[in-house]
């Protein structure tokens, strides 16, 4: 009889008595203390959360966008705040490991020889940092270099801020543990083979710099395979998407692991008995744990029955979505080992062979019948993640775990209006490709939450951006005047807002005036400085009357930086405001590193160029653009707020203006309408930015960027015209513009307290209630086998030949019968298959012969 989980054990109580629970409950009494074992049973208000990015363990790499915020905050929320059938949720975060120049695959070694782990400082040089062979411990590396292994640890380590052996580098020391193992996936050289992936769960230590964020007595865990330690950032594909298809064979892999680690392996007393009923997949990297969560059911493993898992569509557009018109490239993806015995035995594999190695099911090796029959064998099987376009597609997954398992599975945007964009042929290219789809299978969005005291308003000495730059400086923070909303003290918050600015600004005026490279080393650190990230143009001192509005993000399409810029110009050029008003407004915006032949960088480049020349270049020190990492804290000195993606599923930097009392001006999309109301607590734009083409004039057969220009172009104006409302409101109506702020300072953001944007749930109480249905128990979960997200090799003959074998009526026999047989006959298989028939015969005659 198999143990499957220990529920409520005391360490202490090991050697004595205790009660079986099983289906029909015995138990055992002994006159010692009790704990129960559960067979079957998961911890109902435990959760696993995997999820590549989190600002948490404090790299660089792991912050890269709002994603890093969500990975980070959403369990130390559900952690502090909830409970479950009266016990505390215990969430972990698991994730990708990586590891800056690390091509072996081995783990990566700090060296830090006469230095106690706990007495580390926060960065190393990179001269201590060495990389293993694959399967080398530390123990390895010790005897190789004669030292202790107290002074080596396993760690994750960040991209220096030089090319110097003495450069340094921030990282996470990590910690081996028990739960370990190989998982078999389908060779993507070599048909029909297994091949073999060892893993590893590292978890997160409690000794570790003062930037990781965790907790003491948390449990947080880096998961190990040999492809995964080889790259350098938590995606293994760059942040716009891009990469070749492999990535997703490695991160499916990942995803093998970390569902057979789930299933039983933490169940111990080394983890506590972590064994979750519930499985939060953040973004791409995570698709594929549905896949083989409902492989490992329906062959049998019922540890996993029961379990839940929600997947979390960060950003589903056409750009992130991962595909392949390589079938066998998905097999390798979403294919096990019963899979591939099942496509070995098929009567047409050497058919399949000869096409996988011939170039694929349109080589022209294949004559046009064996084209037809490979394909007949090989596309039934992945046609379930077939998209519009006809690509086999990672985000399909989870929609097809919807279709095939809506009682353990589920899927959902981060915000209520992306939800619906996801879904809408008003809206094509939210999803692009994907839209019929979404529509198709019921959704559970999630507005996200923001845990406002990590922008640390209320501290004069917190870092700005990477720190290490001028505006970091203590002789620069002494001028910075912290500040922090107590219900009452508005008019306060716009004091020190007032004054931050005003100091910003000189700060600005200073650098700008002794030269570019003064300005640079403002906002930016060295090593960034290094990588190109620079300053373009500064703003003068503020004055009375005068306002910022601040706008920031990562560099990307998706945040529509073109429209802000373009907006600035046009503000700039408008006839129908006086020129002492516009000079009223300065425009303080930031995304970078640009890559600086990516269009919108052009773009952004071309509106500052314009403004400087504008009206004899009166507008000159009314605008500068931070091409480069840009601090979040600056809303501490900005009155306004702008954000203009394209498209937004959630949104967080509005959010982050409104903890600072600064009211936004957005684009009509996403989450930016789940907590913008125009008006009354911002400004929004009359329609969305990624309308269908012929509302521009256009179709999809004009060129992508004929589209997307008409797009901008047509928001452009909308956001001026919010930019107009801005100076207004704050020039001629300034008790309105403090009502503003009272409301955003106001609203309740946080996870755990921001229900009045959420369908009256908090986010946490969505999460568990809504999604997972903790509150109703283990004992209301669907525990039944789960159907596989697949299908069959051959399957729509197969399921032919079914239908005649099973019906009873012989005229449905005798249609049945003929179908199949024009299939056959009309897929040109027919005469194929009499001729394979004949030639098996009269090779086994031959062989009774002989």
């Amino acid at each position: 009889m198999q143990i499957y989980s220990i529920n409520g054990y005391d360490s202490g109580l090991k050697g004595t008595a205790f009660s079986l629970h099983a289906k029909n409950t015995k138990s055992i009494q002994a006159k010692n203390n009790v704990y129960q074992i559960s067979f079957g049973h998961r911890n109902i208000h435990q959760i696993a959360e995997f999820t590549p990015e989190c600002t948490g363990t404090g790299l660089p790499e792991m912050a890269q966008g709002g994603e890093g915020v969500v990975g980070f905050e959403l369990g130390e929320s559900l952690n502090k705040y909830e409970k479950v059938g009266g016990k505390p949720v215990d969430d972990r975060k698991f994730f990708p490991i990586w590891n800056h120049a690390n091509p072996k695959g081995g783990h990566k070694f700090l060296i830090h020889k006469g230095i106690k782990t706990e007495d580390l400082p926060d960065t190393m040089p990179a001269k201590a940092f060495i990389s293993g062979e694959i399967g080398q411990t530390k123990e390895d590396i010790a005897r190789i270099l004669k030292i202790s292994p107290e002074y080596i640890d396993y760690v994750v380590q960040s991209k220096p801020n030089g090319n110097a052996p003495e450069s340094l580098s921030k990282y996470n020391i990590i910690e081996p543990t028990g739960a370990k193992g190989i998982i078999e996936f389908p060779s993507s050289v070599t048909l029909g083979k297994m091949e073999q992936v060892p893993y590893q769960i590292m978890k997160v230590s409690e000794h570790n710099p003062s930037y990781v964020k965790f907790g003491k007595k948390e449990h947080n865990y880096f998961i190990y395979t040999p492809e995964w330690a080889k790259t350098a950032k938590p995606y293994s594909y760059d942040c716009w998407g891009n990469s070749s298809f492999d990535a997703e064979i490695v991160n499916s892999n990942g995803m093998r692991a970390l569902a057979k680690t789930l299933a039983a392996q933490m169940d111990t007393d080394e983890f506590g008995y972590y064994k979750p009923a519930s499985f939060v997949a953040h973004d791409r990297p995570a698709t594929t744990f549905m896949v083989h969560l409902a492989n490992m059911s329906a062959n049998g493993n019922k540890e996993v029955n029961g379990m839940k898992a929600h997947k979390v569509e960060h950003n589903p557009s056409f750009d992130y979505q991962g595909r392949t018109y390589n079938p066998f490239q998905m097999i390798s993806v979403v294919g096990n080992e019963k899979d591939i015995e099942a496509l070995k035995k098929h009567p047409q594999y050497s058919v399949v062979a000869k096409a996988y190695y011939n170039g694929g099911l349109d080589s022209p090796a294949l004559s046009d019948i064996e084209k037809q029959i490979a394909k007949t064998v090989i596309e039934p099987y992945v046609e379930p993640f077939r998209d519009y376009f006809g690509g086999y597609n990672i985000t399909k997954v989870g929609i097809v775990g919807v279709k095939r398992n809506p009682k353990n599975f589920s899927l959902g945007s981060v915000s209520w209006h992306f939800d619906s964009e996801m879904k809408s042929m008003e809206t094509p290219d939210a999803a692009k490709g994907l839209t019929g789809d979404y529509a198709s299978v019921p959704t559970k969005p999630v507005a996200n939450g923001v845990t406002i005291a990590n922008l640390r308003f209320d501290e004069r000495d917190a870092q700005f951006g990477r720190g290490d730059n001028g505006l970091s400086k203590p002789e620069s923070t002494k001028g910075f005047t912290p500040f922090k909303y107590d219900g009452t003290n508005v008019e306060e918050v716009l004091k020190a807002k007032e004054k931050n600015a005003r100091w910003l600004t000189k700060l600005m005026w200073k650098a700008g005036q002794k030269g570019q490279d003064s300005l640079n080393k403002l906002f930016f650190n060295k090593a960034q400085i290094e990588s190109g990230q620079k300053v373009m143009g500064y703003l003068s001192p503020l004055k009375d009357g005068e306002i910022i509005i601040f706008g920031l993000g990562r560099p990307d399409t998706q945040k529509g930086f073109p429209i802000s810029t373009g907006s600035a110009l046009h503000f700039f050029k408008r006839t129908d405001i006086p020129q002492e008003m516009k000079l009223k407004v300065k425009f303080l915006f930031g995304a970078g590193k640009w890559g600086e032949g990516h269009p919108h960088y052009q773009a952004i480049e071309r509106d500052w160029k314009e403004i400087c020349e504008l009206d004899g270049g009166i507008y000159k020190h009314n605008f500068a653009y931070i091409d480069g990492f840009t601090p979040n804290r600056l809303n501490a000195c900005t009155h306004f707020g702008s954000y203009t993606s394209e498209y937004e599923m959630f949104g967080i930097t509005p959010i982050e203006a409104k903890a600072a009392g600064s009211p936004s001006s957005v684009t009509a999309t996403g989450g930016f309408l789940d907590y913008t109301k125009d008006g009354i607590n911002g400004f929004t734009t009359k329609d969305v930015v990624m309308g269908k083409p012929e509302k521009y004039g256009l179709s999809y057969a004009d060129s992508p960027e004929k589209l997307e220009k008409a797009r901008i172009e047509h928001q452009i104006p909308q956001v001026s015209d919010n930019y107009k409302r801005m100076i207004e409101l704050y020039t001629n109506d300034y008790e309105g513009y403090v009502e503003m702020c009272r409301k955003n300072l106001e609203e309740k953001v946080d996870w755990h307290n921001n229900s009045a944007y959420n369908n009256g749930k908090s986010a946490n109480r969505r999460y568990l209630d809504a999604i997972f249905e903790s509150d109703k128990g283990w004992k209301g979960r669907f525990k039944g086998k789960m159907h596989k997200l697949v299908g069959s090799w051959g399957e729509m003959k197969d399921n032919l030949e079914s239908a005649v074998k099973n019906t009873k009526s012989r005229p449905a026999r005798v249609v049945l019968g003929f179908a199949l047989a024009m299939f056959a006959i009309g897929s040109g298989i027919y005469m194929y298959i009499l001729n394979d028939e004949y030639k098996a015969k009269k090779a086994d005659n031959i062989n009774k012969v002989a």
